[in-house]
């Protein structure tokens, strides 16, 4: 059934051109077998004479071209177009007149029309399929796809509870009869929510695997069309070859672009396109063996109907792995790669420093390490293709080098600064610091960063300080700062701004209403901040020293070296860095 369109398609093109052949080769052939004699007109003026009032038919063409029609013969001459001659025949003798203002040419030129019409329909059939486009695309939605071969064991980072509620939902969808006598109603609809590459798309894929159910996927955007009728169309149509051949799956990813919230006047197309998918969840058909499952980045734009139980029973939300979670998609990921001893021995660290990373990530991070590994001809992975991967990834590409001497020179005094108060303030926090650029930025201290703390006012006044601490060096050895400072101040504004307005004072815990004294009490936090940052530099100022000019000489130095240096010296005291 679904090949006869197909078919068409394919041949109507062909068949058009060649009945557009026949036509100008009948047209053709008609005339030249009219019995035709071309005469001049001298001629043809006689030959009127002689009919002796006979019936006769003369016609006259817009290019001059006489045609004398009698019973016995067809004779054809030529005047000039517009001339009287052919009036005064006409008015002196009893002969029918007729006028053609169409070319001789026309059926060539028609012919060509045609062709050329047909040429640029077939050009569009092959780039658009043609005729019937638009039922393909409904049956391409309609279509399962192959069963993935992912499994839940291959979807890391997932929350104990999380992974729970899955088997559980799973474990009533595969037995139906125990769940039937127990009263449970197998779920209708599932949505995962959460940030970008957590994997919901192959938590989806593992579910049907599981499942061992027909799977149909697609994405909300598929259904977007802006001819009437033709997204609930293929709504109908996606439910109805599921219903036909389940059990099945139905995953729509990003289906916030198909459930978005309705406006409140409505009549938009998208709109009845939403109207079609809620019948088909819940609107009396029966979609036993069919589970659906929706995934979406953004969960607070989707409609209220569509989220209301008996359409979507479960929302799971996917949240970005802790650190747990990162160490079992980092074991996932590893398969198959070999590592560098040192490098297999520091996943552990790898998984609580890289904090905020999704699994697409990670994932990116470990591919990225091995590109780099095999452009440099190495047969393992290293701790330092790991290392510039993580930079490429937070930071963006090396853009370019320092050449100026003046400017290393400060950017290296800026990122001691940095460097410095950071490793005093929180021994071990510093990953990296560099001053070889990276992205906008021309040098960086790269943090470890933490999970999820509760930050108290210390802490926060630490964090200001340090960011605080590169714009603050270059004051003190170079007489005043540069326009590269404009991110740090931004940063440190931002966290002023959340202290006072959660009332993280150092007097107490108490909120600021009036505007004036709200910028005082910023002001009193902003000035604390860089008198700590100053008092820590000036306390160390050969660790600080030792600092630039080894960020000089190598222009990188790891965490590991940054701790050597700052703490390995007599002169540190650490009660003179406590604020007074």
């Amino acid at each position: 059934m679904n090949s006869n369109p197909k078919f068409v398609s394919k041949i109507l093109p062909f068949f058009a051109a060649f009945m557009v052949l026949v036509t100008i080769a009948a047209t053709i052939v008609v005339q030249n077998n009219d019995d035709q004699v071309s005469v001049p007109f001298s001629s043809l003026v006689k030959s009127v004479e002689s009919l002796n009032g006979d019936e006769a038919t003369l016609i006259e063409k817009i290019d001059g071209t006489l045609i004398l029609k009698t019973k016995d013969a067809t004779f054809v001459s030529q005047v000039p177009p517009g001339s009287d001659m052919v009036d005064k025949l006409v008015e002196k003798y009893n002969i029918s007149y007729e006028y053609m203002n169409n070319s001789k040419y026309g059926a060539w030129i028609f012919g060509g029309v045609l062709l050329l019409l047909m040429g640029g329909a077939y050009v569009i059939q092959k780039k658009t399929g043609g005729i019937g486009a638009g039922n393909r695309m409904k049956n391409s939605l309609s279509k399962p796809h192959p069963l993935p071969s992912i499994t839940l064991a291959d979807v890391g980072g997932l929350q104990e509870e999380m992974k729970e509620e899955i088997n559980q939902t799973l474990s009533i969808l595969k037995n139906p009869d125990k769940s039937a006598r127990m009263g449970i109603k197998p779920p209708k609809g599932l949505l995962l929510y959460g940030p970008p590459g957590t994997g919901k798309t192959l938590l989806a894929q593992a579910i049907a695997r599981e499942l061992n159910a027909n799977f149909f996927s697609t994405s909300g955007s598929a259904f977007n069309e802006m001819f009437i009728g033709v997204g609930a169309s293929r709504v109908r149509s996606l439910f109805q070859s599921a219903r036909k051949q389940g059990p099945a799956v139905i995953f729509i990813d990003e289906v916030d672009a198909l459930a978005g919230k309705r406006k409140p006047h409505g009549g938009e197309e998208g709109e009845k396109t939403l109207t079609e998918l809620l019948v088909q969840l819940d609107g009396g058909h029966s979609n036993d063996g069919i589970l659906f499952i929706a995934a979406t980045n953004r969960k607070d734009m989707l409609d209220d109907a569509f989220l209301r139980p008996g359409r979507i029973d479960f929302s799971f939300n996917v949240p970005l792995p802790d650190t747990k979670g990162r160490r079992e998609i980092i074991d996932i990921h590893i398969k198959g790669k070999n590592l560098a001893p040192d490098v297999f021995s520091s996943l552990d660290d790898l998984a609580e420093s890289t904090s905020g990373f999704s699994g697409a990530e990670l994932y990116s991070l470990f591919e990225t390490a091995s590109r780099r590994a095999l452009r440099n001809d190495q047969d393992i992975i290293s701790k330092s293709d790991l290392d510039f991967a993580l930079d490429r990834i937070i930071l963006g590409s090396t853009s370019r080098t320092l050449q100026d001497a003046d400017t290393k020179r400060r950017v290296a005094i800026h990122e001691a600064g940095h460097a410095l108060v950071s490793a005093v303030t929180k021994p071990g926090s510093v990953r990296k610091a560099t001053i070889i650029p990276r992205g906008q930025a021309l040098g960086y201290v790269a943090p470890i960063p933490k999970e999820l703390e509760l930050s108290t006012h210390s802490d926060l006044i630490d964090r200001i300080a340090m960011i605080l601490a590169g714009g603050v060096a270059e004051r003190m050895l170079l007489g005043e700062h540069s326009i590269g400072v404009s991110g740090d101040v931004q940063q440190a504004k931002q966290i002023i701004e959340q202290m006072v307005d959660t009332g993280l004072l150092q007097e107490g815990f108490s909120l600021t209403f009036s505007k004036g004294l709200r910028e005082t009490k910023m002001q009193e936090l902003f000035d604390d901040a860089l008198e700590k940052s100053e008092m820590i530099i000036r306390s160390h100022q050969n660790q600080f020293g030792e600092l630039v000019d080894a960020l000089l000489k190598k222009e990188t130095l790891e965490g590991s070296e940054v701790d050597d240096i700052v703490q390995n010296t007599s002169c540190f005291r650490e009660e003179r860095c406590v604020m007074v």
